[in-house]
C-alpha cells in the first residue's frame, strides 16, 4: 500500500515538471514572436515611389470617314438624256462618258454653219486676190474677213455646246445610283448622280484647342472602325482655318489609303490622337491617391514616417492614372491607401511599396 502511494507521488511530480517546462517554452515562443513582429508605430499605408518617365499619351475621339473628293454630276444644258453609259455603284475612270444628251439640234446647226463657213472662206479668198490687184476696196475685203471670223467663232461655240452633251467623270471613283434615265429632261444645276473618289479617303475628327500645337501636317494617327478593330494608319494633311467659337474645337483631316476597298465614306471611326510630344516626360500616379478640394487636388507624401498633404497640378487624367505637372518630385513617396484616416502630420508606416 505504501509502495503504491509513493508511486503516485512520483508520477504527479513528474507531470508537474513537464507542465512547467511546456509553459516556459510557450512563454519564450510568444516573447520571440513579439520581438520578430513589432507592432506598427503609425497608420499602416501603401505607397508608390514617384518615377518620372517618358509619356506616350493618346486621346480617343469620334471621327468619320469622308471621301477625298466627291461631286454631284450635273448637266450644263437643258436637254433630254439620250442614254446612260454606266452601271450604278460601279467604278468609273476619269473622262469616261456617264450620260449622253440629245444633240440632234446642235448637229443640225453645225451642218448649217459649215455650209456658211465654206461660202465665207471662198468669198474671203476671192476678195483677197482681187485686193492684190486693187480691183476691190480694202473695206470690202475687211467685211468679208470679219464675217468669216464671226462664223468661225460661232462654230467654236457650237462645238463647245456639243461637247457638253457628253457628261464625263471629272475623276476616277465609285459612281452612285443614277437619279435620271434615258428620256429624262434635265436642266442646268440638276444633280444626276454622285461620284466619290474612294481609293484615297480622309478621316475627319475634332480635337480641343489645347492640342493645337500638336497638330502638324505629316503627323501620324491611328483609327479603327465598326467593321474591324485592327488599327489603321492615317497622315494628318489639313485643319480647318479657325477654331469653332462654340465648342472651342478644331476640325482635323488625315488621309489614308483604302486598301482592298474596306472603307466606305460616311462610316464612323474611333481616332487615337497622340496628346503628348515625343520628348514629354512626367509623373503618373494612381487616381485613388488624389484628394479633391476647393482649390484643386492634393496628395499625401510620406516624409520621415509622417503624412504631409501637398497640393498638385494635373495636366491630364483618365480612370486609372493622373499626370502630375507640379507638386511631386522624382523619388517622392506617395500614399495610395488609407487617405480617409490620414491627416497632415499623422505618423504613418509604409507596409508595402508598389
Amino acid at each position: 500500500m505504501q509502495t503504491n502511494t509513493l508511486r503516485l507521488f512520483i508520477i504527479a511530480g513528474v507531470a508537474m515538471v513537464i507542465t512547467a517546462a511546456c509553459s516556459s517554452k510557450a512563454a519564450d515562443s510568444k516573447q520571440s514572436e513579439t520581438k520578430q513582429s513589432p507592432v506598427p508605430a503609425g497608420l499602416p499605408v501603401d505607397a508608390i515611389v514617384a518615377d518620372e518617365t517618358s509619356l506616350n499619351e493618346t486621346e480617343t475621339v469620334a471621327g468619320s470617314v469622308v471621301p477625298n473628293r466627291t461631286v454631284d454630276v450635273m448637266s450644263e444644258l437643258s436637254k433630254k438624256i439620250a442614254y446612260v453609259s454606266f452601271r450604278d455603284g460601279s467604278y468609273v475612270s476619269q473622262g469616261q462618258v456617264l450620260y449622253k444628251l440629245d444633240d440632234a439640234d446642235i448637229q443640225a446647226k453645225l451642218r448649217q454653219l459649215q455650209a456658211e463657213l465654206n461660202l465665207a472662206r471662198i468669198n474671203e479668198h476671192r476678195l483677197n486676190e482681187l485686193l492684190k490687184t486693187e480691183t476691190v476696196r480694202q473695206e470690202e475685203y475687211d467685211i468679208a474677213l470679219a464675217k468669216l471670223q464671226s462664223l468661225q467663232a460661232a462654230q467654236d461655240i457650237l462645238q463647245v455646246e456639243l461637247s457638253k452633251t457628253s457628261i464625263k467623270a471629272p475623276f476616277s471613283g465609285v459612281i452612285g445610283i443614277s437619279k435620271v434615265f434615258a428620256g429624262t429632261l434635265v436642266t442646268p444645276g440638276m444633280p444626276l448622280v454622285s461620284l466619290q473618289e474612294q481609293g484615297i479617303l480622309k478621316i475627319q475628327f475634332t480635337i480641343s484647342e489645347k492640342y493645337l500645337p500638336l497638330v502638324k501636317a505629316g503627323n501620324k494617327i491611328s483609327f479603327t472602325t465598326e467593321l474591324s478593330k485592327e488599327p489603321l494608319d492615317a497622315t494628318v494633311v489639313s485643319t480647318e482655318a479657325g477654331v469653332d467659337m462654340q465648342s472651342r474645337n478644331i476640325t482635323v483631316q488625315a488621309i489614308t489609303t483604302n486598301t482592298g476597298g474596306k472603307l466606305k465614306a460616311g462610316m464612323s471611326a474611333k481616332v487615337y490622337f497622340k496628346t503628348s510630344a515625343d520628348d514629354t516626360r512626367g509623373i503618373l500616379i494612381p487616381t485613388e491617391s488624389l484628394i479633391p478640394g476647393e482649390n484643386g487636388y492634393s496628395v499625401f507624401l510620406v516624409k520621415n514616417n509622417t503624412a504631409k498633404i501637398t497640393p498638385v497640378s494635373i495636366t491630364n487624367r483618365n480612370e486609372k492614372e493622373a499626370l502630375i505637372s507640379s507638386g511631386i518630385s522624382n523619388g517622392d513617396t506617395v500614399m495610395i491607401s488609407n487617405m480617409l484616416r490620414a491627416a497632415d502630420g499623422v505618423p504613418v508606416t509604409v507596409v508595402s511599396v508598389k
